[in-house]
């Protein structure tokens, strides 16, 4: 009983001297010119700062991406007009002129398409057959990686000078190996039927955070798979084509998408090399879409064929979106 008395007496002690201790540093922090900060208020400003932080990103990515889309759309149902914007609303007219009387427009999407293709045939495997080779080196791997990565660090349009250089008529690399073998020189840029192919060539040399992408899905296939396929015999070329690339088929798919986006999207390398030329070989949908809004100030075509456009990338957005969450399922 002693012993529990004592226990309820300290416990009743305790609980008076942490009350006084309370109304102690009330009393002084009153004193002080402080007040005491209500729980509900903390939790609000909890709930608050961080939007506080994310405010300015959220106000730039409204005025420099959401707003000039909605602008876009609403510009392509009138006959704009620069003195009195927007002009004069003409619904679908300037759909109907791009699709049905536009050589022009028709003619960007098929050499937009030809641009696809032919990174398809001669870039879009490299990244691939690079990150093969990197997953076999253990020594030294990591400084592979970066010297592969370093190409996506230098900006696209040095590239594009020094391939203009290299394709020079006159004194580029080009001829100068052509005529080693005896063959006659090229006018490469100034011939229709090679600017694609001179255009779409650089990108043979690779590297960039793709081949970093698929390197990191081959690493993550169990080597029990190895193993097993060893003990059938299963190596060498075998192996990647059996192995390797049926367990990477869903990030070869989802970059396949990728591509075909940017390459719809591609402005700055056809103009920089040619501006569309020579005879239109070269002039794409964004060069049609820049065209009609700065040289020809048709803007109500333009808005149009950056709507036709971006509707297209959306769809083929969404089916790569659900492609991703399906793989992580």
């Amino acid at each position: 009983m002693a012993d529990k008395w004592n226990y309820k007496t300290l416990s009743n002690t305790m609980e008076k001297s942490g009350v006084q201790l309370m109304v102690t540093n009330l009393k002084e922090g009153s004193k002080l010119g402080f007040a005491a900060k209500p729980a509900s208020l903390m939790r609000r400003k909890d709930k608050i700062e961080p939007w506080l932080f994310v405010l300015p990103g959220i106000i730039f990515t409204l005025v420099l991406r959401y707003i000039p889309i909605f602008q876009s759309v609403w510009f392509s149902f009138h006959d704009y007009d620069i003195v009195n914007p927007p002009g004069k609303f003409v619904g679908l007219d300037n759909f109907i002129t791009i699709l049905t009387r536009d050589a022009s427009f028709i003619q960007s999407w098929k050499n937009s398409l030809m641009f696809f293709l032919l990174s398809l045939l001669i870039t879009f495997a490299i990244p691939i057959i690079q990150a093969v080779f990197l997953s076999e080196v253990f020594r030294g791997r990591s400084l592979f990686s970066a010297i592969y990565i370093i190409p996506a660090m230098i900006p696209g349009t040095i590239y594009i000078v020094l391939w203009k250089w290299i394709w020079n008529p006159s004194f580029g690399i080009a001829n100068v190996l052509l005529e080693s073998f005896n063959i006659p020189p090229s006018a490469w840029l100034s011939n229709p039927s090679l600017v694609k192919f001179c255009i779409v060539f650089p990108g043979i040399i690779g590297g960039g955070f793709m081949v970093l992408y698929y390197l990191a899905a081959i690493l993550a296939i169990p080597s029990d798979i190895y193993e097993a396929a060893a003990l059938d015999g299963c190596t060498g070329f075998k192996k990647v084509w059996h192995i390797v690339l049926p367990n990477i088929r869903f990030l070869i798919l989802i970059n396949l998408i990728l591509c075909f986006i940017g390459v719809m999207q591609e402005f700055d390398k056809q103009y920089q090399y040619t501006k569309g030329g020579p005879a239109g070989s070269a002039f794409t949908i964004g060069i049609y879409i820049f065209d009609q809004y700065f040289t020809y100030m048709k803007i109500g075509k333009s808005s149009a064929a950056a709507v036709l456009l971006f509707l297209v990338i959306l769809v083929l957005t969404v089916i790569q979106q659900k492609l991703s969450k399906s793989v992580e399922d």
